[in-house]
Formats: structure tokens, sequence, C-alpha cells
């Protein structure tokens, strides 16, 4: 009997998932719950399990591959037990990049050997198509298999790859692989190393294949449907002086402005409101999305009921989705259940920006830097849930707040 273990779907929204890493090689003997592979999603990296025990009997999947929802990624064998587990377990090969030359690309003509062999002088054993392409680079299969070079018989990835261990440095392979060249692109017969290499990659002003992983794929699906929106903005500030007073390592700006605008969220329901087709729907409690990036991956983790969270709550909340972030942790349910956002840039210097709104909210703040114990706020706002005046009293009454002392007293109070 054996069990196949598929591509999970990890998210309602995910189609494929990218293997990141195997934890098991063929041969080796699983239990129930043991940890096969890492899975990269449209928004997390997660562990994929078995639910059945046997031997891991095929991996059909290479690292970096890219497969469908539903594509059957592994298979067990549970009919042998793990006495029957070979001694020697087979680790699989690292998947390299295509030898194939993009079509926008174009090649130079190659020189060719002053000679070349017909298939009917290549001796050794090989089938006719692996002979042609050892003619082709004018290698001799027979004494390759005599040093123990070549496999017996030869097949055409042996010979391609015996040519490229001859003719190419380790280094020059890498940056080929990395441009996805074809190695016809270089003079037969000769050695080629990296310098050679990375001057011909400059020479023709070639790019750097770099695939979408799903992450971004999603990130793209999101930013581009909510492109669509009809929004409108609202630019003004809010004094931070007293604030200031009140901040710590602990209570950040960050920490104490998601606890400002959940506070007001709580006065002014179309900023806890969502749009579907079946019309608008009021949330009971004001949950808030906040920006995180690491490198090029970014998140919008969703901090729920912050108005029943104290500073404290709020403040290990954001620590923990930091940590989350960073080891591309975020679980599926951690990016659910905002109505509206928060995108800070202005810890960063930046002054004042628009942000985009993320998946079903009502509108994001862009928070900017400060200015003279001011900063700038930018409302991004979806018009078929909230209009103008609603925002506009939404803004005044998060101004009056920021300078309420008392507010920020009992912040810490409750802590």
């Amino acid at each position: 009997m054996v069990y196949e273990i598929m591509m999970p779907q990890l998210s309602d929204s995910m189609e494929e998932g990218k293997l990141i890493s195997w934890k098991v090689n063929i041969g080796d003997h699983v239990s129930v719950g043991d940890v096969m592979a890492d899975v990269e999603s449209d928004k997390a990296i997660m562990e994929v399990q078995s639910f059945k025990d046997g031997i891991v009997k095929e991996l059909k999947l290479k690292e970096g591959d890219i497969a469908p929802v539903g594509t059957t990624i592994a298979v067990i064998d549970t009919s042998q037990k793990e006495e029957r587990t070979p001694a020697k377990t087979e680790r699989i090969d690292q998947p390299k990049a295509p030898q194939t030359q993009p079509t926008s690309i174009k090649q130079p003509s190659v020189i060719q050997p002053s000679s070349t062999i017909s298939i009917a002088q290549i001796e050794g054993f090989a089938s006719p198509k692996a002979k042609a392409v050892a003619a082709k680079y004018g290698l001799d299969i027979a004494k390759l298999q005599q040093k123990g070079q070549l496999p017996i018989p030869a097949n055409e990835e042996a010979i391609e790859k015996a040519y490229r261990r001859r003719y190419f440095t380790p280094k020059a392979l890498q940056w080929i692989a990395r441009y996805h060249l074809s190695i016809d692109a270089f003079e037969k017969g000769k050695k080629h190393g990296e310098k050679e290499v990375l001057a011909y990659i400059e020479e023709h002003d070639i790019p750097l294949p770099k695939p979408l992983d799903p992450m971004h794929k999603a990130m793209i699906t999101v930013v581009t449907e909510s492109a669509q929106k009809p929004v409108y903005h609202i630019y003004d500030a809010i004094d931070v002086t007293v604030l200031k007073e009140y901040e710590s390592e602990q209570r950040t700006v960050t920490v104490w402005l998601i606890k400002l605008i959940g506070e007001v969220m709580m006065h002014h329901e179309s900023f806890r409101t969502t749009l579907k087709e079946s019309g608008l729907q009021v949330w009971p409690n004001a949950s808030i999305s906040v920006a995180m990036a690491d490198g090029e991956a970014l998140y919008m983790p969703v901090f729920k009921d912050v108005n029943k969270k104290s500073i404290k709550e709020i403040s290990k909340i954001l620590k923990d989705f930091k940590e989350k972030v960073k080891s591309q942790r975020v679980l599926p349910d951690d990016l659910e259940g905002a109505t509206f956002g928060i995108s800070n840039l202005g810890m960063m210097g930046v002054v004042r920006f628009d942000a985009l709104i993320y998946k079903d909210a009502s509108g994001i703040a862009a928070i900017g830097s400060e200015t003279e114990g001011k900063i700038s706020i930018t409302l991004t706002l979806d018009h078929r849930i909230i209009n103008g005046y609603q925002a506009a009293e939404f803004m005044e009454r998060l101004k009056v707040l920021a300078v309420d002392a008392l507010f920020y007293k009992k912040g810490i109070e409750d802590v």
C-alpha cells in the first residue's frame, strides 16, 4: 500500500506552493505526525506532516520547485516496516536552475572547434541520443567510462555534466545556473572561468531572472485588487508631545497608535465595517492590521479586538508578530479579521506617504515621521464604506484623544 502526500492548501487563496526544504530522505522511516517538508504558501512557510507510518518511497519535487495544490509531492510505502529501511539512504540532489537560454536574450555566434566528431566515431556504452551529445561536445565516452567519470550505459545528462566539469569551473557554473545561461553560448573545447562568464553577462546586458514565489504572487494580487477600490485621502497630523512622555521601550509609538486608533474606532462604526455582496457588516470590536516587512516579504498581521487589550498585551502581540515575520511563520489566521490598517514608515524617516487598503478593510492610516512634535497621518478610505464627513469626525476625535493625558495614564495603569 502507498500513501501519497499532496501539496496542501494552507490558505483559502493558495493555488500553488513552493517546496522550501525536505526534512526526510528516500528510505527514511516516518511515523504519524513527523514533519516531511517545509512548504511556502502565499502567506507563510508551514510544515507538512505525514498522517501514516511507512517508508519514504519517492520525493517527487526538488527543493525550490513550485507545484499546484493537490499535486503529489511524496509517496510513502505503508506496507514496509522500519527494519526494511535500506542501510544507505539516498540524499536528493538540490535543484539546479534550468540550462535554457531565455528567448529575450540573443546569444552570440559560437566559435566551433576546428574538427568535429561524428556519431559513428563515438565508442562506449550509450544510447544514440547520448552519443549525439558526446559528438556535439567532442567527448570520448569510452575513455570517460574507463576512468569512471561516466556511468555505464551513459545518458545525455551524464555526458553534459561531464562536459561541464571538464570545461567550466564550479564558480562559472554557478553563474551560468543563476542567469539561466546555455553552455552552448561559450566556445567549445575551451576552459571557462568565473570572470569570463561575468564578462559575458555584462557585455550582453543580461538581467538576473527572479521567479515570483507564492508570497510575492499573493501580494501582487492583493495590491492589484486594492488599487481598484474607489478611495480618497485625508491629509492631517496629530500632536504627539503628550504621547512621547509615555513612550518607552515596550510602549512604542506604534503600540500607542494601535491603542489610540482602536479606541477611536469604537466611536465610529464605519471604521469597523466591511463590504460584502450581501451588504455592509459592522463588527463589534476594533481589529487592526499593521504592515510589517522582512526584506521583500510584506505582511499585514491583525491585532484583534484591540479595544479589549491593554498596552502591555498589544506590546506583547507586536513582539510576537515581529518574530513570526522574521521567521516567516505567520499563520493564515494571523492575517484575517481587520477592518482598518496602519502602516508606519515614520520610524524610517518618511515624512508622508499613501498606503493601500488591505483586503476587506474600510481604510488604512499611513504614519509619517515626527516634525515639531507632530506626526503626519494620511487616511486612505474606501468611499463605499466611509464618506468624507465620517472621516473628518474620526480624524478630529483622534487628534483630541492624542493629547489626552488621562488616556495614557489609564493605559499605563491597566498594564
